[in-house]
């Protein structure tokens, strides 16, 4: 979302590193990772993305200079994710642990499934892997993907065609590995399961507040005209719809969802030729058990480039749905396969989540870069009449897209 210079970003990280943050916490890991460890003669911190380009958390890069037993010098690296300190976050926090939801996923959830894949002859890796470090606050250890050349798309060009596929293939075999695991071992615990839906602040800002910014501000979209009336019915129903898709229905197709499918939250590396070798999921503290629509939705309507978006939805849904068969199929599935025409129902069923897709997520995604401190993450649990929300919604890029995708989710009933 909205970033910063590097520069300025790399001064306000740096004034937000949490004083728990010693060489000595790293210790134990070194010791496992570097051989002949004698000590660590520094650490350095530095903003691990521009101000703006993470809303959730703060996410710095951790350098440690070891020093081995033959006096060699080796530089670790790591991301570590850490809370924002303001009052609304810490109020969120203590509703839900995103830190610890987020933990577990890296190390118990995220392991599981690429065993599932291991135990029939196919490897797959969803992402970085994630380390525990003795510290009581609010954090999560990662490696650092930048050395092996992972790195995200511009989310203001959107994902391209080939982009949007490999990431789709990585959605497909998450949701078979999860549906799978569920099928076999039970549910997940709760605490996995919830996604953002269980947060009414968060939720009153995605669909409410988001909505009603777009009223404010819908006299600078081409052909309102054509689907104002429609919106304005929607926009009384907004609740019952985050009632809806909050609840899993267990006639339906259920996966575990990533929960904050957007660019940025996805990372690819590349090959000699510039071909896409592998994709990552990053940021794994939203997750939501329930259809598939919700991260389909997400990341088809946010984050892929304007001339995709709705030409391409129909083919994108077929190709999701070729791999969701294919990997249901390599893990051994046990219920009836999902057809794609029941792929194409749930998609109707919960198209009013593409139109909160479309007025909030998308919005966060293509804003330009900010550099005061509209962009804090308070920002996104403010009312309509906020700078930052203006901004959003002016916004000629998201303008663009508002002027396509709304009359073709009308025509899909997202706004009966």
């Amino acid at each position: 979302m909205p970033p910063q210079t590097k520069d300025e970003g790399e001064c306000r990280e740096a004034n937000q590193i949490p004083e728990w943050v010693k060489p000595e916490v790293f210790q134990d890991l070194l010791k496992q990772q570097v051989k002949d460890y004698k000590e660590t003669k520094s650490l350095r911190t530095s903003a691990g993305v521009a101000k703006g380009e993470n809303y959730a958390t703060i996410m710095l890069r951790v350098e440690l200079d070891v020093e081995t037993e033959d006096k060699s010098k080796v530089t670790k690296a790591y991301m570590l994710k850490t809370p924002h300190d303001t009052d609304s976050y810490r109020k969120l926090l203590q509703k839900s642990n995103i830190f610890d939801i987020e933990r577990g996923m890296y190390m118990k959830v995220v392991p599981e499934l690429e065993q599932m894949y291991r135990d029939v002859g196919f490897e797959v890796k969803f992402g970085a892997d994630a380390y525990e470090i003795p510290s009581s606050d609010y954090y999560v250890l990662l490696e650092d993907l930048k050395p092996q050349g992972f790195k995200n798309v511009d989310r203001l060009q959107g994902l391209d065609q080939a982009h949007t596929e490999s990431a789709l293939r990585k959605f497909a075999q998450w949701h078979a590995a999860s549906a799978v695991r569920v099928d076999t071992k039970g549910p997940y615990e709760e605490k996995y399961t919830r996604g953002l839906f269980k947060s009414p602040e968060i939720v009153h800002a995605l669909f409410d507040g988001s909505m009603k910014s777009l009223l404010k501000y819908i006299e600078h979209y081409e052909g309102r005209e054509t689907y104002l009336n429609d919106l304005l019915n929607i926009s009384k129903k907004l609740g019952d719809m985050a009632a809806d898709i909050s609840e899993a229905k267990p006639d339906e197709f259920n996966v575990l969802n990533h929960g904050d499918a957007w660019s940025n939250n996805i990372m690819f590396q590349y090959n000699e030729k510039n071909e896409i070798s592998n994709t990552y999921f990053v940021d794994l503290q939203l997750p939501k058990w329930g259809t598939v629509a919700q991260d389909l939705y997400y990341i088809l309507i946010s984050s892929t480039s304007l001339d995709i978006k709705t030409s391409k939805f129909d083919y994108f849904i077929w190709f999701y749905h070729s791999e969701l068969v294919k990997h249901l199929q390599l893990l051994k599935y046990s219920k009836p396969l999902p057809t794609l025409r029941s792929i194409h129902n749930d998609l109707s069923k919960y198209s009013g989540w593409g139109l909160v897709c479309c007025i909030s997520i998308m919005g966060f995604v293509l804003l330009d870069p900010i550099l005061d401190d509209d962009g804090d993450f308070d920002q996104i649990l403010r009312g309509e009449d906020s700078n930052f929300k203006k901004s959003m919604f002016t916004n000629p890029r998201y303008i663009k897209h508002v002027n396509s995708i709304l009359p073709w989710l009308q025509h899909r009933g997202a706004m009966e």
